[in-house]
């Protein structure tokens, strides 16, 4: 009896077990995120999709140069314009010799949009300067804690088009040079923020209006930083 007895708990608990195994929900799938849906939309050829996911993939991380990457190659197959600028952002961005930087710089030999001769030094854009466009450059120094000036050596700098106006869709960036100096060589013209962030707390967001042919010298100092002065307030 005392057998039977124990034998009969332990159906019991298998058939509790098999029970609370078929009732019980599978695990939540974890929701895809824009960035795994832009890649399996550029995979499966669906360009203007794929462009669209990874613009939102990068409202969450700007300075991503994966997704910048993949939007660059979305954009090929859609606007040749826009993915010019994608791919100039990837080159200045990306770790010299890297995938990202190698394909970019090819992309963008074949399309013509890279200097003839020599390399262009660091703290410029990989662009020729085109007639009626602008030219701005300058030197970023900084100090901190009430110190000296130093120079801002690599430091990404991003020139931004303005929402509701000519230059809307224009957006250039790259890395000042070892002494802090930077050249944008062919700007279109209109109105820009020059900025060293465009996500999380800069040390400059201003603005900068260039007219067509303009070179227009602005050097990034203590006294036009966002403890200074802030063109462009965020919202509290």
């Amino acid at each position: 009896m005392k057998s039977r007895v124990i034998a009969l708990i332990g159906l019991l608990a298998l058939s509790g077990v098999a029970c609370q195994s078929r009732v019980s929900p599978p695990p939540p799938r974890a929701e895809e995120g824009p960035a795994t849906r832009a890649r399996a939309a550029l995979e499966l050829q669906r360009y203007p999709e794929a462009a669209e996911l990874f613009q939102q993939a990068l409202e969450r991380t700007p300075e991503s140069v994966s997704l910048r990457y993949g939007l660059a190659v979305a954009l090929s197959y859609v606007d040749r314009a826009a993915a010019g600028r994608e791919f100039q952002w990837v080159l200045a961005t990306a770790r010299p010799g890297s995938p990202e930087a190698s394909e970019s710089r090819q992309w963008l030999a074949r399309a013509g949009l890279l200097p003839r001769g020599p390399s262009a030094p660091v703290g410029s854009t990989q662009t020729e300067r085109q007639v009626g466009h602008a030219v701005l450059t300058g030197r970023a120094l900084f100090a901190e804690n009430g110190g000296k000036a130093e120079p801002m050596r690599r430091l990404q700098l991003f020139l931004v088009g303005q929402p509701d106006s000519p230059t809307k869709e224009e957006r250039y960036n790259l890395r000042t040079a070892e002494d802090g100096s930077f050249t944008f060589p062919s700007v279109v013209p209109g109105s820009y923020m020059i900025t060293n962030r465009v996500a999380g707390q800069p040390i400059w967001r201003l603005r900068v209006e260039l007219k067509p042919g303009e070179e227009k010298q602005l050097d990034l100092m203590n006294d036009n930083s966002v403890a200074a002065r802030d063109d462009f307030p965020q919202p509290r």
